[in-house]
């Protein structure tokens, strides 16, 4: 399986606890659409920057790191701001109607810019030091 494909079904399963902590903040806690979205991004991104660090991208059990996880953390944030304004957008334009459309929308529209700026910034490889290479 290659990279695209295991962020990918990282990417969908993150999507899925994510969409159920927004909708049931939403619906059962009456927690606001843009603060549920917000929360539920939150909890599943964290838990993919270890899946995609030992897995998505092969760096193995022993590669976390505090800089990675510090970039991930930048790029969960960019990733969230794009899905916010295309959730308020959404609720603007449809008040109250179809909240979980909205938020797969939301996810949906920012899963490009999460993988862009994970593959290319977060998980790229590293430079070799010149005195290093073989």
């Amino acid at each position: 399986m290659n990279e695209l494909a295991r962020f990918f079904a990282v990417t969908v399963l993150g999507v899925v606890l994510d969409l159920a902590i927004a909708f049931a903040l939403h619906h059962w806690a009456g927690v606001p659409l843009w603060l549920a979205a917000a929360t539920g991004f939150t909890l599943a991104a964290a838990a993919n920057y270890v899946i995609h660090q030992t897995w998505s991208f092969g760096g193995g059990r022993g590669s976390l790191s505090a800089r990675r996880a510090a970039l991930y953390g930048g790029v969960a944030l960019v990733t969230l701001a794009v899905r916010e304004a295309l959730v308020a957008l959404l609720e603007r334009m449809w008040p109250g109607a179809w909240p979980l459309a909205i938020l797969v929308a939301g996810a949906g529209g920012s899963f490009f810019v999460n993988f862009g700026l994970s593959k290319f910034v977060v998980f790229a490889a590293e430079p070799v030091p010149a005195g290093e290479r073989p």
